[in-house]
């Protein structure tokens, strides 16, 4: 796998840095508004930035690794223009992009790609998203990825409850996934969250892993995560195997 830094650059390569995002924003009136430039896919619940992660890993083991393809499964950084609309209640996003899953489909030209979701705020604090994201080299569905998008949260005060469901195609490999996790702040100093997440690639590979994971905010703008999960992979070949990790992370804010 590509092991990249802060910046987008990968680590070891010839690029000593990368453009992460950079857009500009006009706005119609306070519910719509057109954004053009390098900027963040909409699709998947979790955030891109770990102060805005409720664990430190993302929620699937398989990660950026899909259909034996590598790409950004979610929330890439690409270019394009994208429209947005929301009044509180309702909202959505189309964006036209060079790419919407960070992958180069192109093969013979003409590449896009694009993403669509749905925002719904069902009543305070109770929130669904629907999205679609399509990435083509304008020649043939071999080299297309796909993807479904669903999922909800409930946040009261303390407690946040999500459940995310994907549905892929990825150059012809069916792969689906599923996320639920919990989340309570007991108090100002310390948080704990649980979370499963189920990956299937069909007549491949699948796994089910679990995470728990704690936070403890030390000051206003330092905080510490822990995180432990377990994993057990399905290799349809028989090569099963379980997949055990541990992380810290200190987070610095200003």
């Amino acid at each position: 796998r590509t092991v990249r830094n802060a910046m987008g650059a990968d680590i070891g390569s010839t690029s000593a840095a990368a453009l992460e995002q950079a857009f500009i924003r006009y706005s119609f009136n306070r519910d719509f508004n057109i954004s053009m430039g390098r900027q963040l896919t909409t699709l998947g619940f979790e955030a891109d930035e770990a102060p805005n992660l409720y664990q430190v890993s993302n929620a699937y083991l398989f990660g950026d690794i899909i259909g034996g393809t590598t790409a950004g499964k979610r929330r890439n950084y690409v270019d394009g223009i994208r429209a947005n609309f929301n009044n509180g209640r309702f909202g959505f996003t189309l964006g036209l992009h060079n790419t919407a899953f960070d992958v180069d489909t192109d093969t013979k030209g003409g590449d896009v790609g694009i993403d669509l979701q749905l925002a719904l705020m069902i009543m305070p604090g109770f929130e669904a998203r629907l999205g679609y994201a399509h990435d083509s080299d304008g020649v043939g569905s071999d080299d297309d990825i796909e993807q479904f998008n669903a999922w909800l949260s409930y946040t009261d005060r303390a407690l946040t409850l999500a459940f995310e469901y994907d549905d892929w195609d990825v150059k012809g490999q069916d792969v689906w996934d599923i996320m639920l996790m919990g989340s309570y702040q007991f108090n100002n100093f310390f948080a704990l969250t649980l979370r499963y997440s189920h990956e299937d690639e069909k007549d491949k590979r699948d796994n089910d892993r679990i995470t728990i994971g704690t936070g403890f905010s030390i000051t206003d703008n330092f905080g510490i995560n822990l995180e432990l999960s377990h994993a057990g992979v399905d290799e349809d070949n028989g090569g099963d195997y379980d997949v055990d990790e541990f992380y810290a992370e200190g987070i610095m804010t200003f």
